[in-house]
């Protein structure tokens, strides 16, 4: 338990996902907070349905169900995300940040915490990176969108007065996390996963209740104010150390490995991607201003010929790159301004996550 949450009123955008519902169900159960929780989907709301918190059906899109959510709440937790194509991404991470940000401010919230991510930085951030290093846009929808969602709470802060901090996590696991657990399990049962560079990268990944630990203390320290923290499980571990943990639950001893160089991204993989933000900017160009669009195609065109000049085919997939990373983060800022310390180790959080997998019968 942190603590300081009994009896305020807090929303949490995104609140029926992965992050979302695991902190939504900390602040009702341990915090004894007063929580809303803006559901756009009722089908996954299963997990909250649940819990005491009162359900609100919205769009992060929507000012007024905004609106009506945000009313008298003191803290607001901005979880939504969208993943996908780009015009998914741009609506809901840079166009629903912008109007739950203007929400927040018109209502006069005391905190407001922001989730971004550390792909912010890149697939590979720098050897001893901090939050201070600069933002790599990669071309990638997700990535890209959420440097822009957080740009626009930083502005939101600095002219406004809003008083946000960010919380950039990293590769986040445990119960429920569909990326890092529930699908590296199911592919390890069927003998279709294999470590990069045997396992030897350094994988920052964070517990999920590790990451809400920091979420929760962001939204009570007046430390947090103004800043961003990365968060992660600690010193790091490998790869191979993570992979073997889910590899074990399933009785797979040994993992195959493959070279970070040897697998590669298809030239059609890289042309699809482009093609998809050429109809994006097709689709929001007016139709009365053709002119508009030939200037975006054409400097479009231009950016994507000097991108692919001098590049193989195919050319090394950014995520071989991640995996053979072996750089180090700086994640003292979360230690000294929020008291942030991992309550799970390694082996602790890997119980946890068995005996959900189990309960879950993804493990039979």
């Amino acid at each position: 338990m942190v603590g300081g949450y009994e009896g305020v009123r807090v929303l949490v955008t995104g609140g029926t996902g992965f992050i979302g519902s695991r902190l939504v169900e900390r602040l009702v159960i341990e915090e004894k907070a007063e929580v809303r929780v803006l559901v756009h989907h009722w089908a996954k709301a299963a997990w909250v349905s649940r819990t005491s918190a009162d359900l609100i059906e919205g769009d992060v899109t929507d000012p007024l169900s905004v609106k009506e959510a945000m009313q008298g709440c003191d803290v607001v937790f901005h979880c939504a995300a969208g993943a996908g194509p780009l015009e998914a991404c741009e609506t809901i991470n840079v166009e629903g940040t912008r109007v739950v940000l203007q929400s927040a401010v018109e209502e006069g919230v005391s905190r407001f915490v922001h989730l971004s991510t550390i792909v912010v930085h890149g697939p590979t951030p720098p050897d001893e990176a901090n939050e201070e290093d600069a933002f790599r846009p990669l071309g990638d929808p997700y990535a890209d969108t959420k440097i822009k969602g957080e740009l626009l709470a930083w502005d939101f802060w600095k002219k406004k007065g809003l008083p946000v901090t960010v919380i950039r996590p990293t590769f986040v696991w445990g119960p429920r996390s569909p990326y890092y657990t529930i699908e590296p399990v199911q592919k390890i049962k069927k003998g279709q996963w294999s470590l990069v560079d045997k396992g030897h990268g350094l994988c920052h990944a964070v517990y999920v209740d590790n990451l809400v630990d920091a979420i929760l203390l962001a939204g009570v320290r007046p430390e947090a104010v103004g800043n961003a923290f990365f968060v992660t499980d600690g010193g790091g571990y490998t790869w191979a150390a993570f992979y073997s943990g889910l590899a074990r639950m399933v009785g797979v001893t040994s993992l195959p490995s493959a070279s970070s160089t040897s697998w590669q991204m298809p030239i059609a993989f890289f042309l699809t991607g482009a093609l998809g933000r050429i109809i994006y900017a097709m689709r929001r160009t007016p139709k009365a201003e053709p002119a508009r669009f030939l200037v975006r195609g054409v400097r479009f065109a231009i950016r994507m010929v000097k991108e692919f000049i001098g590049k193989k085919a195919p050319y090394p997939r950014p995520d071989m790159a991640m995996y053979a990373h072996t750089g180090r983060l700086d994640t003292s800022r979360a230690e000294a301004l929020l008291g942030y310390q991992p309550r799970y180790n390694l082996d602790e959080a890997m119980h946890e996550t068995e005996v959900w997998l189990r309960d879950q019968n993804y493990l039979s």
